[in-house]
């Protein structure tokens, strides 16, 4: 909070314009970095997209195992290092991106990298030991051989983490560099492994193995990752070292603040394991309740990606450098161009997402095994996630505030609290309301977080002079209501006409892009006739990146 010590290396100028050039060019650098990193989540989101189709097409009675074997990896993941990269070792490394730095920064994240190594490869080991007991409780509610299956794939793709652990660091690393381009590209490759696991199983069959593509299609891809970093990594002349230096101060730093967040993601893996337990044992088939809601997540990650961790993640180096240099002011600024930016691109995602979840659920997932009623429980579930998107973008901006401020407890403790408004919901309704319920118990924990925060920020920093962006919020709501009610009209006109019938492939993908098209444009037209001024810098950013001027 405001109590935090800043940090004691001093900061390179990023700049040396006078002042309200300094602004201007910011702004400018903030949203072409934003805009490379969601060009390139783009690219991942997409081919995330299609790898749930190829996994959901196979059928709940596998996509169900699958989904719940990636589980215990990705939260140990997420617990070990992945949940670092934001709070702890951007900020740190980004004090040593000075090119005068470079070999002290090397050592740091390659002792990193090498710890890493270590500790993944003894917890795969580790797991594959006790897998079967924890498998039990994680998916209780699932039949015989789905269970075998779900312990199967997960003994395999545990050993993932040998690559997505350095990766993670190594990401960290290049974006602390402002090296934007391959981290944001080479997360496509975790999801192009297991489609090509998929197709690979599918061709070799059970009797080679072929049911088990999947889980090392997963081990391909966490090594493409690390590949795609390569490049990147030459550009910085982060060349590998063998290197332990535990006792170095850089270290001591990331574990002051990583601790924090790490007691909260050791709360997060519990939540998330519960909540996989509670969705096996919903009314129904507790498999393809569960594939619903990762087929639905993963649509609600589209934006999310593309949108609020681009956003985070672009912001990030820029209010560390801020909060050290001690300019609140610019601080600010900063944080209040990505709400707005943020918002301008959330609002009308979640409401597109809602009023055409059924057409676009219909056409992406329900092909081969993936039946109607599977997609009609994808469609509920995708409903009751969208609501919380415009909420999870100014979330993480408002993290990305406290973490470039050093200050990982304060998102860390309100995360806690978090599980208690997961709990009010999910717990007298999973049994009755079913799969709806605990999708509704994420959506409001996930909207309550930001709205503490941003309290406790104010607290911190003193006044956001958020009234300034009162005016925007107001043109994108109002552009996104015009745009709400003409993809509602347009889907019931479109509707009585057998074309555009949603019984088939080609009325649902035509539904989409007419109702979604035409309802798009006008909200861009809408919001560039209201003069947002955000559209111009998104516009200007993306054309740049493009190699347009």
């Amino acid at each position: 909070m405001a109590g935090t010590p800043e940090q004691e290396i001093s900061a390179t100028p990023l700049v040396t314009e006078p002042a309200g050039g300094t602004r201007t060019s910011e702004r400018r650098e903030i949203a072409k970095s934003a805009s490379l990193v969601m060009l390139g989540n783009l690219g991942s989101s997409i081919m995330g997209m299609v790898r749930q189709i190829v996994v959901v097409a196979i059928g709940s009675s596998v996509a169900g195992p699958f989904n719940s074997a990636i589980l215990p990896a990705q939260t140990f993941n997420d617990f070990l290092i992945n949940g670092s990269v934001s709070g702890a070792l951007i900020p740190t490394f980004n004090d040593f991106s000075a090119p005068e730095k470079r070999d002290e920064l090397r050592r740091i994240v390659f002792t990193i990298v090498n710890l890493v190594l270590i500790v993944m490869f003894f917890a795969a080991v580790l797991y594959a030991l006790f897998a079967p007991y924890f498998i039990n409780f994680l998916v209780t509610g699932y039949k015989g051989p789905e269970k075998q299956l779900t312990l199967q794939y997960s003994q395999i793709i545990f050993f993932s983490l040998l690559a997505l652990g350095p990766f993670a660091v190594l990401l960290a690393a290049l974006y602390a560099l402002k090296e934007f381009a391959w981290p944001a590209f080479a997360t496509a490759s975790y999801h192009v492994g297991i489609i090509i696991g998929a197709f690979a199983g599918s061709l070799l069959g059970v009797r080679y193995y072929g049911h088990l593509g999947l889980a090392f299609g997963v081990l391909l891809g966490a090594v493409g990752e690390i590949a795609l970093l390569l490049p990147g990594i030459r550009n910085q002349r982060l060349r590998y070292m063998f290197v332990l230096d535990l006792k170095h101060p850089a270290l001591q730093r990331i574990l002051k603040l990583y601790a924090p967040v790490a007691l909260s993601f050791l709360v997060s893996m519990g939540l998330i394991f519960f909540d996989q337990h509670l969705a096996s044992l919903t009314p129904g088939d507790g498999a393809a309740n569960y594939t619903a809601m990762r087929a639905a997540t993963t649509l609600i990650q589209f934006p999310v990606g593309l949108v609020a961790a681009a956003l985070s993640f672009a912001v990030l180096p820029t209010l560390s450098a801020h909060a050290r240099e001690g300019d609140m002011e610019r601080f600010k600024a900063t944080l209040l161009l990505g709400f707005r930016i943020g918002l301008l691109l959330m609002i009308p995602a979640a409401a597109g997402l809602i009023i055409l979840r059924v057409p676009i659920v219909d056409l992406l997932f329900m092909h081969h095994k993936y039946t109607a009623q599977n997609a009609a429980l994808t469609a509920v579930a995708l409903q009751n996630y969208a609501y919380q998107l415009p909420f999870v973008a100014i979330d993480q901006l408002l993290i990305a505030a406290f973490y470039a401020r050093k200050n990982t407890i304060i998102p860390v403790t309100v995360g806690i609290i978090g599980v208690v408004w997961y709990l009010l919901i999910a717990l007298p309704f999973w049994r009755t309301v079913g799969m709806p319920a605990l999708v509704l118990a994420n959506t409001f924990q996930n909207a309550m977080h930001p709205v503490i925060m941003l309290i406790l920020l104010r607290l911190a920093i003193g006044s956001l002079h958020l009234r300034s962006t009162i005016p925007t919020v107001l043109k994108i709501l109002l552009s996104s209501a015009v745009m709400l009610a003409v993809a509602w009209g347009l889907q019931l006109l479109l509707g009585h006409i057998p074309l555009f019938s949603l019984q088939h492939l080609l009325g649902q993908l035509l539904t989409v892009l007419v109702a979604g098209g035409l309802a798009g444009g006008i909200y861009l037209g809408l919001v560039l006739l209201l003069r947002v001024e955000e559209v111009g810098l998104v516009k200007t950013a993306l054309l740049a990146k493009l190699g347009r001027k």
